[in-house]
């Protein structure tokens, strides 16, 4: 009999909070003149939010210059009511792999930083 044998390749780093441990993903983040975000992030992954990757209204700025049309932005349907997302295009270096990927920031608010399901 001839079976396989599976390893893991790499597995996702977790941070310790009060109630349970989540994962985390390290990206390096680029703007689309190729302008690399001033720092590493260890962004928590959140399987629950439908979006690609939110950050802080602060964190979205430099990624402006990628900006969707008001047309194409996103909302989500939340605890507290919908929330409008403004939208941009980034690209992000994860691991040794590069992606586009969509940046995400309330509309009207502070946002958080998350990395959700989508993939762009």
């Amino acid at each position: 009999m001839v079976g396989r044998l599976n390893r893991t390749e790499d597995c996702l780093k977790y941070k310790t909070s009060t109630l349970s441990d989540y994962p985390t993903l390290k990206a390096r983040l680029y703007n689309m003149m190729l302008e690399e975000f001033p720092e590493e992030l260890e962004i928590p992954v959140d399987t629950g939010f439908e979006g690609s990757l939110m950050l802080t209204a602060s964190n979205y700025e430099f990624f402006k210059v990628g900006e969707l049309p008001q047309s194409c932005w996103r909302s989500y349907r939340t605890l507290t009511g919908i929330i409008i997302m403004k939208v941009a295009r980034a690209i992000a270096k994860i691991r040794d792999k590069e992606l586009e990927i969509y940046v995400e920031a309330p509309h009207m608010s502070v946002g958080k930083r998350l990395i959700g399901r989508a993939h762009k």
